[in-house]
């Protein structure tokens, strides 16, 4: 089963809970000799917990991608077959239009062309492969190494 990564970040689920509206009453700074420690206490720890349910799914998330050994091979198989797709809509094309002018072929003229959009097909098909790898592999080393945090994930998925 291939991976598709475009969509593995949009189906965090969006924080439940209420700590974004957690409610910290500034006037309490004032109130004996620890007032402005505790505040700074409820505010760190409401911080904290806020953190934890907005970002924790997305780090979540980002790790698994990152540690999925599968994706790299998954990306090249569905890269290699789509391209291996292309190039079958494509010949039918080419045949229908051939077709459409009237064009015939002998045997020895469409065997060469076969022969040539086969050796064209398999190193387009490898090559996206080798593509897709490289890409998957970048991407989880970008994760791995703090480039692919939650900064780069899309605003519109931040914004829910």
């Amino acid at each position: 089963m291939a991976t598709d990564f475009r969509s593995s970040l949009p189906n965090v689920p969006a924080p439940s809970g209420n700590s974004a509206q957690q409610y910290i009453n500034p006037g309490q700074a004032f109130r004996g000799d620890q007032g402005a420690s505790r505040l700074l206490g409820r505010l760190n720890r409401a911080q904290w917990e806020d953190w934890k349910a907005r970002f924790r799914p997305y780090v979540r998330s980002l790790a698994d991608i990152a540690q999925d050994e599968t994706a790299p091979r998954d990306a090249a198989r569905q890269a290699s077959q789509s391209m291996g797709l292309a190039f079958d809509a494509n010949q039918q094309a080419d045949e229908q239009w051939r077709q459409g002018l009237g064009v015939s072929r002998d045997s020895r003229q469409q065997a060469a062309d076969e022969r040539e959009a086969d050796v064209r097909r398999r190193a387009a098909q490898v090559s996206a492969g080798n593509q897709a790898r490289i890409s998957a592999l970048d991407r989880q080393q970008a994760i791995l190494a703090g480039g692919m945090g939650l900064s780069n994930i899309p605003d519109k998925v931040m914004d829910q």
